[in-house]
């Protein structure tokens, strides 16, 4: 081996048996050494210091370069401090808080930290960036956009607000829905109505947005639009209801009748009015009647193929009451079956006996009165 490889082995073995070079000394951290502020007048910096490898011992702290007319104050434990103690390879915190005028240029205003221990110390460089006017932002976030349902379905959708704000923010709810459209905002749970929402900065509330429609709104989709608005910032989520319709059947009579008369053995037509008052069209609707035993009731038309919503169908009922019938009151009871729904009403009929049996009637009473009297004179002399 000649000397220049024994004098580099020799390096080599010196630098593995050397103990590896660690820190000595203090330091203070944060997490956040620049901050941006608005209208806010006082900024706190969560600090950190740490003694490496020293002996126990105290460590003063002071700010320098601080802006005249600003104060500070260190905070820890509860209450107002100058220093720290710190054991080795350990760490204490404590809160740096600025305080400054609202008059106060706005820019960039830098100072730093200063921790003095025994024969050690460390300086941490802070910044603090004032900006009069920090821009709002809100955020609204629906979870489902988009929900099905019925005239008579509660719409139920839940949005998350945002306040995206380096301030609190007191935030006003609205809503823009179709003429005769109910909105209410609500708290997520425990249901407590909303109109306005106090939003710290960072913060976010689950909102509940209920929407009652018409309970006649024909099928279709329709949109709603919540707005949530600040002082300085809004945010709006669009909303959206499909609306499947809902066929309702009627039945009644002319101009709401639902009485009429009707001579025994005899046809007499009643008007029979078929309403669909729902929000969706009706098929294939069948007219059936029940009646007295011996009563025939025949519909024209007896069916009907399509009625769209809103519209009335006039029905003639020819009913025929039994030629036996006595006179009174009948009920008969009048169905539209359709596949999507069904009605049915009851109609009060009136049943009158023929006139003609009437004279006949009359007749044979006095033609019996008659035989009876002659009956008299003829054995009453005897």
């Amino acid at each position: 081996m000649n000397r220049k490889s024994l004098l580099v082995a020799l390096a080599l073995v010196l630098v593995c048996l050397s103990p590896v070079w660690a820190y000595e000394g203090l330091s203070v951290a944060t997490p956040y050494p620049s901050v941006t502020t608005g209208e806010t007048e006082l900024v706190i910096f969560d600090l950190t210091v740490k003694n490496y490898d020293l002996p126990p011992q105290r460590i003063d702290l002071s700010v320098s370069g601080i802006p005249d007319g600003w104060d500070y104050e260190f905070v820890g434990g509860g209450g107002l401090v100058d220093a720290v103690f710190v054991e080795p390879e350990s760490n204490t915190k404590v809160q740096l808080w600025v305080a400054f005028n609202g008059g106060t240029a706005s820019g960039r205003h830098e100072f730093s930290v200063e921790a003095k221990g025994s024969g050690h110390s460390f300086s941490l460089p802070l910044s603090l960036r004032l900006q009069q006017d920090l821009p709002q932002r809100l955020e609204l976030d629906p979870e489902l956009p988009f929900i099905k349902g019925t005239p008579d379905t509660d719409f139920t959708f839940n949005v998350a607000l945002r306040n995206q704000s380096a301030r609190e923010v007191l935030v006003d709810l609205d809503a823009q829905a179709p003429e005769g459209f109910s909105v209410q905002f609500s708290q997520q749970y425990g249901g407590k109505a909303l109109s306005t929402v106090p939003l710290a900065s960072g913060a976010d509330e689950s909102i509940k947005v209920t929407v009652k429609p018409r309970r006649d709104t024909p099928e279709g989709t329709y949109p709603v639009t919540v707005v949530a608005k600040s002082e300085a910032a809004q945010a709006i989520a669009n909303l959206t209801m499909e609306i499947e319709g809902t066929p309702t059947l009627k039945v009644s009579g002319e101009g709401g009748l639902l009485s009429g008369t009707a001579v025994a053995g005899k046809e007499k037509t009643l008007a029979v009015e078929v309403s669909n008052t729902g929000t969706a069209d009706v098929t294939d609707i069948s007219l059936s009647a029940y009646k007295p035993s011996g009563w025939q009731v025949i519909f024209t038309p007896d069916t009907l193929e399509n009625l769209p919503a809103g519209e009335t169908r006039e029905i003639q009922a020819v009913i025929r009451p039994s030629s036996n019938a006595i006179t009174g009151d009948y009920s008969i009871t009048v169905r539209a079956n359709a596949k999507e729904t069904s009605a049915s009403e009851q109609f009060r009929i009136t049943v009158k006996t023929s006139t003609l049996w009437g004279i006949v009637a009359i007749l044979i009473i006095a033609a019996a009165g008659v035989v009876l009297v002659l009956a008299v004179r003829k054995f009453g002399r005897r």
